[in-house]
């Protein structure tokens, strides 16, 4: 394999070619019709009795059956070779459409096991007369044109064969049938021991089908007496039932139980849909789950047997041709695929071209976070052999925006991924949800967050923009959005805090779900939060600070969060912390809530001389009273952001913090004398208590809440005593917000307990 960017030379070769991926392809076998028992395979065979051996099969668009005479026997010109069909199969065999009585022919009138809705009859005459008869409620009704049936035939004294087109027999999913042979004097055809049907006079048991008839890969004579449902459209399963097609595309559904899809089934679930089986999924057809660009399907399964495919979609890298900015972080989203299966298996619109005319190699490979320190590209054949683990991400790209097809088995149990800080190398490493399902952000971070770098703990998904390039998910995103979820699918960065760290994918994160990947991040409307943004002409980089009850002016891991790679892009602002500074670019910082009463927080700046460069507030959810003002101390202007733009042309170079500063006013006329300002509060490691110092002028709570945001307990204060001492004994180690409130006042602080 090569190591190496993606270049734009290489972005020049990319090879446009597509083709064509049917959900459903060609079944088991299509039938040209000879006379000979040599049209069908040998495995379509059923011994049937007396002479005559019969075979069955379909494809897409019709169902073969024949009868061949063996043994020098031969069908005499009244002998019909008649086939019943139960379209519309139940478990309960008598559930569902039509009748279980048949249409009385030479002199019979059979009685089947199954309501049965069609009736075809060929036999061998000068004509080859054929006959197609449907059970509409009351009475079987000729549907033969006069004598002559519009079936494909093939007819001779050793040989009737009948093609039936699937849409004359009410499209069926799947199916029951009956074949038997029958003259004026009785039925016959019927005796053999591998024969599944046995007649009692004109009362027969038995069947065949039990399959599907919508996917590839089912041989029929293998699915004798197997009861069935013919569909499960838009409604919840019912457990411990065998479907032969599955269509999920309105809403989500729940089974608490097992159940199939057969062998020559078909089911999907589309985009934003999601199917739960509280029990086994066992798939013998073909299962698909669908996406688009902003809405993914989910299959969550206690566990689940066989292969399902699923159509993943991969942003657009190609560009105009020639530019590779837009590239996307994947994760296989089913297991046990190789590169090799996955470039040849309808996915040629993964990026692809030569380097130095070697290759051709691939958008596609995992980050190599050793003294290398890049991603990695697969090779045609060199890379075909490696296996794509779950819970690994890669950087790919399309060459048309479309999706990649992945097909696989379905994780089902806990998945554990390997994080390091390698020497020579860096602590960032790409990983990725391992599930064909979303997973709730709040359970990836509450587990998973003390294995990441203080300065960065959350998730980096890369949002397709060539300059700031990076949405960071963490505590205080999951804070402000508590239902986020994370695509399946999705690869993304995090930053170990260790050597090796051990990240956990745990199976009771999975979730519903229909929303966006990181391309692009959803718009969300977010209280007390200020977005600077700078730009120039074609350029534009932002950085957030928000105000919460949780964060302090220091470091708050999992609110506050660096700059990807902790390095500065050559256009980009981004500040430093107001306390605790330790030089870290952040791309989000979080103060406390109220910290807009007289706070300043220092900026950091890169641009060019030269450059025409625009600060602006783009997003602004403060009090109306709050000021928001540019320091620029070089120029030793001050710039009141929320009443216009500061525009400047650097004579020199910009880099690095001290020149530029974000300051907050609160100029409310209403601002009371806070009754907390002289209380000291900290926690003794010693007694395990949480100690507050002075007086109270009033009653008061404190409210204990972890690093999520999450209340963990709550107490009375006592206003008639000088210290008050809660205790935190059965609380874990850890960093907590406690926040003291009366009446009128309230005020936030960060302690650590040990």
């Amino acid at each position: 394999m090569m190591k190496n960017y993606f270049s734009s030379s290489f972005a020049s070769t990319i090879l446009l070619t597509f083709i064509t991926y049917f959900s459903f392809g060609q079944s088991n076998h299509t039938v040209t019709f000879t006379g000979n028992s040599s049209d069908f395979n040998v495995a379509e065979k059923i011994w049937g009795g007396d002479d005559v051996d019969y075979y069955v099969t379909f494809d897409e668009t019709y169902m073969y059956f024949a009868a061949f005479r063996v043994n020098s026997s031969t069908f005499g010109d009244y002998d019909h070779f008649t086939v019943y069909l139960d379209t519309d199969p139940q478990p309960s065999l008598t559930s569902g459409n039509g009748s279980t009585t048949g249409l009385n022919w030479d002199s019979q009138t059979p009685t089947m096991p199954y309501n049965a809705d069609h009736r075809v009859a060929l036999r061998n005459n000068g004509s080859g007369e054929s006959y197609h008869h449907k059970y509409t409620g009351s009475s079987w009704d000729d549907q033969t044109s006069a004598s002559t049936s519009s079936f494909n035939q093939y007819t001779t004294n050793t040989a009737l064969e009948m093609r039936i087109p699937i849409a004359n027999i009410d499209n069926a999913k799947g199916v029951y049938f009956s074949m038997y042979m029958s003259y004026n004097g009785g039925f016959f055809g019927a005796n053999d021991v591998n024969y599944p049907i046995i007649f009692s006079g004109s009362t027969f048991s038995g069947y065949f089908g039990g399959f599907g008839l919508t996917s590839a890969g089912c041989n029929p004579v293998n699915h004798q007496n197997q009861p069935i449902m013919h569909e499960l459209v838009n409604t919840n399963p019912v457990a411990n039932t065998k479907y032969a097609f599955i269509d999920i595309n309105d809403n989500d559904y729940s089974v608490n139980g097992d159940i199939d899809l057969v062998s020559g089934g078909s089911g999907s679930v589309a985009a934003g849909k999601s199917l739960t089986v509280n029990g086994s999924f066992k798939n013998d057809g073909y299962f698909e789950l669908q996406s688009i660009s902003n809405s993914y399907s989910s299959l969550i399964a206690t566990t689940s047997i066989g292969n399902v495919t699923y159509k993943r979609h991969v942003n657009f890298a190609a560009g105009s041709g020639t530019s590779t900015t837009a590239n996307d972080l994947i994760s296989p989203p089913v297991s046990g695929m190789t590169f090799g299966t996955l470039r040849m298996d309808a996915n040629t619109n993964i990026l692809s071209g030569t380097i130095s005319g070697n290759g051709p190699f691939y958008l596609f490979g995992p980050f190599d976070n050793s003294s290398v320190n890049n991603y990695v590209l697969f090779e045609e054949t060199v890379d075909d052999g490696i296996l794509l683990d779950a819970g690994v991400g890669y950087r790919t790209g399309s060459t048309d925006g479309g999706a990649y097809t992945f097909t696989g088995t379905v994780e089902t149990g806990n998945v554990m991924e390997t994080i390091t800080t390698p020497s020579g190398g860096n602590q960032w490493n790409l990983i990725g949800n391992p599930y064909p399902s979303y997973i709730t952000l709040d359970e990836f971070l509450s587990i998973n967050n003390s294995k990441f770098d203080s300065n960065a703990v959350g998730i980096y998904g890369y949002d397709g923009t060539a300059i700031d390039g990076w949405e960071v998910w963490n505590s205080l995103y999951s804070l402000i959005h508590p239902n986020a979820v994370i695509t399946p699918g999705q690869g993304f960065f995090v930053a170990s805090a260790s050597t090796s760290e051990v990240v956990n994918f745990n199976s009771n994160m999975r979730s519903s779900g229909n929303t966006d990947d990181f391309i692009p991040l959803r718009s969300t409307s977010v209280i007390t939060n200020v977005k600077l943004n700078m730009s120039t002409t074609n350029k534009n980089f932002n950085t957030d600070i928000y105000f919460t009850e949780f964060s302090t002016l220091g470091l708050d891991p999992g609110f506050d969060a660096s700059l990807f790679g902790g390095t500065i892009p050559a256009f980009s602002v981004y500040s430093n912390l107001v306390e605790e500074n330790n030089n870290v670019p952040f791309g989000i910082q979080a103060v406390g809530e109220t910290d807009y009463n007289d706070v300043t927080i220092p900026l950091g700046v890169s641009a060019n001389q030269g450059e025409q460069l625009t600060f602006s507030v783009s997003e602004n959810t403060l009090p109306s009273t709050v000021e928001v003002y540019l320091d620029d101390t070089t120029a030793s202007t001050s710039t009141l952001l929320n009443s216009g733009d500061y525009i400047l042309t650097p004579t020199t170079n910009l880099s690095g913090t001290g020149r530029f500063f974000l300051r907050f006013t609160d100029n409310s006329l209403n601002i009371q004398e806070n009754s907390f300002d002289d209380l000291e509060v900290f926690a003794s490691k010693d007694t395990k208590e949480i100690i507050i110092n002075g007086q109270l002028s009033q009653k008061a709570i404190i409210e204990v809440f972890d690093i999520q945001g999450r209340l963990i307990m709550t107490s009375n204060l006592n206003s008639t005593q000088s210290q008050n001492r809660i205790d935190v004994s059965n609380v874990n180690r850890g960093i907590y917000v406690v926040k003291l409130q009366n009446i009128t006042h309230e005020i936030s602080k960060k302690i650590v307990l040990k």
